[in-house]
């Protein structure tokens, strides 16, 4: 595979990798939303004839906050409305149930109003929206000094509803807290620990494989391959013959699946004059790799000299040349046996000289 290709479907494989990281962060991010929404507080309002109606608020981040069973308590407007001055509103000592005010929102800060009903004698205060085009709640924020009541905010529609209901007997307010719902948390931060849990290993085997594969294909360019069929059938064959016969080549046993050769049996020789069964180093070198088995030579090279065997002789081409020997006595001459017919010494005598005078 070409660099380039290999490199641009990795980069695919990535991008895909990272489209899946980003829907499981969606999703997460999902099951967060949804795992905290739960969490509502609300406001109960209850009648004589049993009737309730719930709305949802929102608790103030500086006010004391909701106990786990409610709170409940009789509502009272506000005077002045938004509660940005003194209370003038005066309670009864002799209420059954403690008393809530109701104020409205704007013209000064949540902690200012909020201390106001506090110094008036209310034990909550209810603000609500004073614009009807925004119905989402807020959290109220503000300094929670020397304030230690309960402190709540409500929609305009939720004020509205509210202001409705004071003045009627025997109507009461109960805020209720935030109650998480425990099987619902549950489920939602398994989901998102499954999640990431998922994210992190899909990463680590991706990256993984990649760098497997990787390093494969680099060990397997560094390989030479096969040869071609039309090469591997264009080498010579001979039949054996038996062994030291006419026709034997440098063994009697294929190399490859360690078998004695038998007479009638077709061989293939490569270049290097070693030979195997033709099925053998055919499915060899067509398959595994180019050269040979036994002296790693390559098959498709040119012939060279043959294997050295029992029978190659030692010397080839040799001439006869000539040796002179010294001689020191005439006995030698007489008894010598490098003197042969065909060989001039100089140990060989003139037919007039005799042996005394040499010396």
């Amino acid at each position: 595979m070409p660099p380039v290709a290999a490199e641009s479907g990795f980069l695919s494989r990535i991008a895909n990798q990272r489209e899946v990281m980003v829907s499981l962060g969606c999703l997460s991010l999902v099951l967060l939303t949804l795992l905290f929404s739960r969490g509502s507080a609300a406001v109960l309002l209850l009648n004589t004839r049993n009737e309730s109606r719930s709305f949802a608020d929102m608790e103030a981040a500086f006010a004391r906050p909701v106990p786990d069973g409610g709170v409940s308590g009789i509502l009272h407007i506000a005077s002045p409305l938004d509660a940005c001055t003194p209370l003038k509103n005066r309670l009864k000592k002799d209420e059954p149930l403690p008393p809530f005010v109701l104020v409205s929102r704007g013209t000064c800060n949540f902690d200012r109003k909020v201390k106001n009903a506090q110094e008036a004698g209310f034990q909550a205060a209810i603000v609500y929206n004073s614009m009807d085009s925004f119905d989402e709640l807020v959290t109220m924020s503000g300094s929670a000094d020397g304030i230690d009541i309960y402190a709540v905010f409500v929609s305009w529609i939720t004020g509205q509803a509210l202001l409705g209901a004071v003045g009627e007997k025997n109507t009461t307010c109960t805020l209720q807290p935030a109650v998480q719902d425990t099987a619902w948390s549950i489920m939602a931060v398994s989901s998102i620990s499954l999640l990431a849990i998922s994210a992190v290993l899909s990463t680590f085997f991706f990256v993984r494989r990649h760098r497997l594969r990787h390093l494969g294909s680099r060990l397997l360019s560094r390989e030479p391959s096969g040869m071609n069929a039309r090469d591997v059938l264009a080498l010579p064959t001979f039949v054996f013959k038996g062994a030291g016969g006419e026709g034997a080549g440098g063994g009697e046993t294929c190399a490859i699946c360690l078998e004695d050769y038998e007479s009638g049996e077709k061989l293939r020789l490569l270049p290097c004059h070693h030979d195997f069964h033709i099925a053998c180093i055919d499915q060899w070198l067509l398959t595994r790799r180019p050269f040979c088995p036994i002296c790693k030579q390559d098959a498709s090279a040119a012939p060279t000299h043959p294997a050295a065997t029992e029978t190659t002789p030692l010397l080839v081409g040799s001439t006869v040349r000539n040796v002179s020997v010294p001689v020191t006595s005439s006995a030698a001459t007489q008894t010598s046996p490098l003197a042969s017919p065909g060989i001039q010494t100089a140990q060989s005598l003139p037919a007039n000289v005799s042996g005394e005078e040499l010396c």
